[in-house]
């Protein structure tokens, strides 16, 4: 083709001596000695070459694109001819799986044979044993009697003596028979039948799939952020673009930052989508690569930039003023301690009202303590009044107690076993289920900011220069690391507003205040103290974190989630931790 194009000199129609011109930039073709025509005349500031060499240049386009056409047949070809012989690979093996799986059963099934049967010889033959020993037993004393006959020297009475003693014995032991002939073979044979035909048919099912690879695709479903789980969504199509609905296909996914590989989870979720989780402890642009049958699919490798920056995830859409408190239920209704208010606000996560809870101890726009106990009732913490009050939903006060050693209580908790922790401005004051005073313990040196529950009934108590650890009966056991070694050493100190601990994931989610920055985070820990990282609020910062809250344990779907709020932006946020 090529070189019948080169050999090709076209020219105008009109002017047979004139070779047509090209304009590259216009593509059209046109004669440079028609001066009547339009098209040479705006195509005086274009590129313009020979027809011929663009013919030239063309053909030789076409020639490059046809043998890349060929070479990607030829590849496509090999490919399929691997995928052929891999499936008569995998056909091999499960063959061979299924003919030592039948062959292991054929055994199973021919040793219960051969036991059965020896155990109806071996009792067979203990049985014959008896009846034979009997037998010449009979004969032995049949010959002593026919002997003693024959020889008639019979004593008359010694003999009738004799036969009266042993007449009762023999009826017993000789005359009937020691033994029996009973034997039988104890089965169920229609229901084990039925049992086998049930397991075999419900061995060996052959799964398949009608996923092609070329059609799939992989998507971030959320903000990546470092030490936080970075979830990924691959979709299944089939070779005519259709959703798949099933899931089992062998997909394959790696993820790689330079030369690091980092370890991912794949969940099945059966429908025709897979989940891919990442936790990523470096921020930087990290390699997705998904295969499924060892073949990539559309979009791989997938490149995803995971930095430090933790923005919210979601805040509650109701207007607050000066929020001190949320909690949230079983049912997913979220508890406000809107304080600016004097009230509790219980709405749902779309943000409908479900009601307003008012009660006295609201009052004084004071309120700073809530938790939820059992029972519907709710438990409240009033710093003017220093009372704490158990209310129920209607906000009716049930009890109440004004503790005459309180000086400024500040934050309120109840542990598993129905005890009060008050932080007060110097000791941590606990209480029992129904309000009466059991012990205190002071934290020597600081001023106490927050107190809540940790694991196994640990105190959490916050303070104005860190976080420390209690036992249930008020023994210190340890501080926590709110930061860095490196910005601990340049002597920054942190003032904890609010802290919360998570028995699913043993970790701290501790809302704090660099002093040095004024800039409020939330630093995350393990519970043996070290820490992990900052979550930074970006985007949305936040200003006073005075509560953290958890979901229950019940509602999977919202576990690694922390629900803060903050007390100067009147805002309930959600944050991921893990």
């Amino acid at each position: 083709m090529q070189k019948q194009r080169k050999d090709v000199v076209p020219s105008c129609a009109v002017h047979p001596s004139s070779e047509l011109s090209y304009c590259e930039c216009c593509d059209l073709v046109f004669c440079q000695s028609c001066q009547a025509s339009l098209i040479n005349k705006k195509c005086t500031q274009h590129t313009v070459i020979p027809f011929s060499i663009a013919l030239k240049r063309m053909s030789e386009i076409v020639v490059y694109k046809a043998k890349g056409r060929l070479k990607a047949l030829e590849q496509a070809h090999e490919t399929v001819t691997q995928e052929i012989e891999q499936l008569d690979q995998n056909v091999d093996k499960i063959l061979e799986q299924i003919n030592t799986t039948f062959q292991e059963v054929s055994s199973i099934v021919e040793n219960r044979r051969r036991d059965i049967i020896e155990s109806v010889r071996v009792r067979r033959d203990d049985k014959r044993k008896v009846l034979k020993d009997q037998i010449e037993a009979i004969t032995d004393e049949k010959k002593k009697l026919e002997k003693e006959l024959e020889s008639c020297q019979l004593d008359v009475r010694s003999m009738a003596r004799q036969l009266k003693s042993m007449e009762s014995s023999w009826d017993r032991q000789l005359t009937q028979p020691r033994e029996n002939a009973f034997l039988r073979l104890n089965t169920n044979s229609t229901q084990l039948v039925c049992d086998i035909h049930r397991s075999l048919a419900e061995f060996g099912t052959l799964s398949a799939s009608t996923t092609f690879p070329g059609e799939c695709t992989i998507s971030l479903v959320e903000p990546a952020a470092t030490h936080i789980d970075t979830k990924f969504l691959v979709k299944t199509f089939d070779v005519d673009g259709r959703s798949r609905t099933s899931g089992g296909d062998p997909i394959d996914v790696t993820a790689k930052h330079g030369n690091e590989t980092n370890s991912v989870t794949v969940n099945d979720l059966n429908n025709g989508t897979y989940e891919v989780i990442l936790r990523a402890s470096t921020p930087s642009e990290y390699s997705i690569t998904v295969t499924i049958f060892g073949r990539p699919i559309r979009n791989s490798p997938f490149t995803v930039k995971i930095d430090d920056r933790h923005p919210p995830r979601w805040q509650l859409p109701i207007e607050l003023l000066r929020p001190t408190k949320t909690h949230i239920d079983t049912n997913e209704l979220f508890y406000v301690l809107d304080s600016g208010n004097n009230r509790i606000r219980i709405v749902k996560e779309n943000g409908n009202l479900v009601s307003d809870i008012k009660s006295k101890c609201l009052d004084g726009q004071s309120a700073v303590g809530l938790s939820l106990l059992a029972g519907d009732e709710l438990a409240v913490l009033n710093w003017k009044t220093k009372a704490v009050s158990r209310i129920n939903m209607k906000g009716e006060v049930i009890q109440s107690i004004n503790f005459s050693e309180f000086k400024e209580p500040i934050d309120l908790a109840v542990d598993n076993r129905g005890r009060y922790l008050i932080a007060d401005s110097d000791k941590i004051f606990v209480f029992d289920s129904s309000l009466r005073p059991q012990f205190s313990f002071p934290v020597k040196g600081h001023r106490i900011t927050c107190v809540n529950l940790g694991l196994d009934d640990d105190i959490l108590v916050g303070t104005n220069d860190g976080l420390q650890l209690f036992d249930g009966a008020g023994r210190f056991l340890r501080s926590f690391d709110l930061a860095p070694n490196e910005t601990t050493q340049s002597g920054a100190r942190f003032i904890v507003n609010s802290v919360v601990a998570c028995p699913i994931t043993s970790k701290v989610i501790v809302g704090i205040t660099n002093v040095k920055l004024n800039k409020a985070v939330l630093a995350v820990c393990r519970y043996k103290g070290s820490f992990v990282f900052y979550i930074d609020s970006y985007g949305s910062r936040l200003r006073s974190p005075c509560g953290i809250s958890l979901a229950p344990s019940n509602l999977e779907s919202r576990t690694g989630q922390c629900y803060v709020t903050d007390h100067v932006t009147s805002t309930v946020k959600t944050f991921q931790y893990q």
